[in-house]
């Protein structure tokens, strides 16, 4: 039988085997193609997501503002133009460092040390130049085939605004030291993020230093992709830095700007001068701080010191040339906060403590009369007063009116007679002392603060135990109770603690920690400050001082009052003369302390000069303001410290006058 017409089942089998061939061939192709289009697209990063092919670049904060606390910026960054260069650019174009020096205008072996930092990471370009002229930029962008993998970038910098009158408050930033860096490198200010790398720039003095942990802000981060040879092939990740939180301070600008004007015209009053009697030579008067304090709650207004020295100066590396003026003798230290680091004998402004004592204890009644014949005398010394002839008669407050200095005298040795003969030494003055704050830390919000020394019997012995040369005498004699109870002998004081205490007796009686800054807060985003609190700083009680009766008290302010306005036997009266004391009632003490010889001193007599002190507090009775002046080397309290607190009041009250327009 013939098969029927069309094709066999053989062909048909073969026909369907091609078709599915062909269709599975084509299936294959699309499906690679997917591959090739979607998956094998994202290969390099599947793969260097857990391979070794990543690495993670540290973006820095932009670091928290701070402002006075009137809202004016005291420092901030500004957008400058920084040049970059490639670590990798000068390996593969040798030729870059001796173009990019050329147009810098610096050594070469200056850029190339900058390209090869190795505190900055390989994966990310270096900066050489900050804030460059607009005549660079453009001789960059112009020579571009010359300089390849060099680039300007505009990017945020520190300043300081107002530089030097702010300098020991505000402090500085600069880069990291090793120190530092192996101290805090586990430090961590967000999950897997240090906050710190070897090139962070963190906060070196003043409240930069205090408040780094809010100021600092978190670091951002960048994950790229990177070939065998460290050469970036993708970024892969990018985190944004958080900005830190701005800081506001309790310091007035304008306060501040006037007490380091009043302390550089003291310096310059006291060099043209007259000759110091003593030593036959024009006043040194190499140094000088000063202090304004609200006595109501302990905010600090100002805190001036002279020398001074300009932050900017370390942004960015300070040169060496720099820092060995900064730290050379010659230039009596211009780093020094003398303000809050510096000990001086406080000479008379000392009495307040003693006046409070005497009435504590019962020495003396405060309208008890003593007589005052020019000296006091303890066994074969003699104590001489600061008239030749004495004042005569006088009580409490005569004798802090006229700073009768055997007045005081005689009470510190009845001091020493009360304690001396008992078991455990209660040193009376010595508590007194201790609990107007002196003597001790006061915890101001600043680094590098000196505690001062309060001199006792307890204090002698333990130097004398640890240091038996320096001090082989360990018994603390009579006459050095007399003389502490005027600020002399071993008496150290800060200009930070002198106004503390004065502080204290102005308000009745509380000792507050010196506050210097206000508040914490987040950043303004152009709102200077923004006023959304993180942490807001309250006044703190230190201590209380027992203040003596009304009446007592009353005649120790009639006679500090009396150092200001008695024009013919006040102290300061002449300093005050002409300014407005029935408006603004000043209330103060003067003193001049003597330091002793300077065996070290080159090309001048071995003799210090004393130093020049007043302290102060206004109006009086309800006061505002302290204010107290230390100038060293610089003779009377009277001559050159009180015309600069005088100064100070001028612009505290608002009393000088505009200059007339021309």
């Amino acid at each position: 039988m013939n098969a029927p017409s069309g094709e066999t089942p053989s062909v048909k089998v073969r026909a369907m085997a091609v078709l599915v061939v062909v269709v599975c061939l084509f299936g294959t192709l699309m499906g690679r193609l997917w591959y090739l289009q979607g998956v094998e697209s994202q290969a390099p990063q599947l793969k260097t997501a857990v391979g070794e092919g990543l690495q993670t670049i540290y973006i820095p904060a932009p670091r928290g503002e701070i402002f006075d606390r009137n809202g004016v910026l005291l420092a901030g960054d500004r957008i400058e133009e920084v040049v970059t260069v490639n670590p990798g650019a000068l390996a593969a174009h040798p030729t870059i460092a001796n173009e990019l020096s050329a147009v810098l205008g610096v050594p070469v072996a200056q850029v190339k040390a900058a390209i090869q930092n190795p505190q900055y990471s390989p994966y990310q370009p270096v900066p050489v130049a900050t804030g460059v002229p607009q005549s660079v930029v453009l001789a960059i962008d112009e020579n571009q085939s010359l300089l390849p993998g060099v680039q300007v970038q505009a990017e945020p910098v520190r300043y300081y605004p107002h530089a030097k009158t702010m300098a020991n408050i505000v402090g500085y930033v600069s880069q990291i030291t090793g120190s530092e860096y192996a101290a805090d490198k586990s430090a961590t200010c967000g999950p897997g993020v240090p906050c710190y790398q070897t090139n962070s720039q963190i906060g070196q003095a003043g409240v930069e230093a205090t408040f780094e942990k809010y100021l600092r802000g978190t670091p951002g981060k960048e994950i790229v992709q990177v070939d065998s040879q460290g050469h970036v092939l993708a970024t892969v990740k990018v985190v944004p830095p958080v900005p830190g939180d701005d800081l506001v301070l309790s310091v007035s600008l304008k306060d501040q700007r006037a007490a380091v004007q009043a302390l550089r015209q003291g310096v310059l009053s006291a060099r043209n001068g007259p000759a110091d009697i003593a030593s036959g030579y024009h006043y040194r008067a190499p140094a000088a701080s000063m202090v304004v304090e609200d006595p109501r709650n302990g905010q600090i207004l100002a805190l001036a010191t002279y020398p001074d020295y300009n932050p900017n100066d370390f942004l960015g590396g300070i040169s060496v040339a720099k820092w060995k003026y900064y730290n050379d003798p010659a230039n009596h230290f211009p780093l020094l906060d003398r303000a809050i680091s510096e000990g001086y004998a406080p000479g008379s402004t000392w009495k307040l403590i003693t006046a409070t004592a005497q009435l504590d204890y019962g020495l003396r009644g405060a309208y008890q009369v003593y007589n005052d014949t020019g000296s006091f005398t303890v066994g074969t010394q003699v104590f001489h007063d600061n008239a030749d002839s004495g004042f005569g008669p006088v009580d409490l407050s005569e004798a802090i009116t006229v700073s009768s200095d055997a007045y005081f005298y005689s009470l510190g040795y009845q001091f020493w007679q009360m304690w001396a003969g008992q078991k455990g030494h209660p040193e009376y003055l010595q508590k007194i002392a201790s609990e107007y704050g002196l003597g001790r830390y006061s915890g101001i919000q600043l680094p590098g603060e000196a505690p001062g020394l309060v001199p006792s019997q307890q204090v002698f012995t333990k130097e004398h135990d640890q240091y038996p040369k320096a001090y082989p005498d360990p018994y603390f004699y009579p006459g050095q109770e007399v003389l502490e109870a005027i600020g002399q002998g071993a008496d150290l004081v800060t200009p930070l603690q002198l106004a503390d205490a004065y502080s204290t007796f102005a308000n009745g009686g509380t000792l507050y920690v010196p506050q210097v800054a206000l508040a914490v807060e987040k950043p303004g985003n152009g709102t200077r400050p923004s006023n959304k609190i993180v942490k807001l700083f309250t006044p703190e009680v230190k201590d209380r001082v027992q203040m003596p009766d009304a009446a007592n008290r009353a005649a120790m302010l009639t006679g500090f009052e009396g150092v200001a306005s008695n024009v013919a036997l006040g102290t300061a009266g002449t300093a005050f003369q002409g300014f407005p004391l029935s408006q603004y009632p000043v209330a103060g003490k003067t003193g001049t302390a003597q330091v002793g010889p300077d065996f070290g001193a080159v090309g001048w007599p071995k003799y210090i000069q004393d130093t020049s002190v007043f302290t102060s507090f206004a109006p009086a009775p309800a006061p505002r303001y302290v204010v107290d002046a230390f100038f060293e080397q610089a003779g009377y309290g009277a001559s050159i410290a009180a015309p600069a607190v005088r100064q100070e009041y001028q612009t505290l009250f608002g009393l000088n006058k505009p200059a007339k327009k021309g």
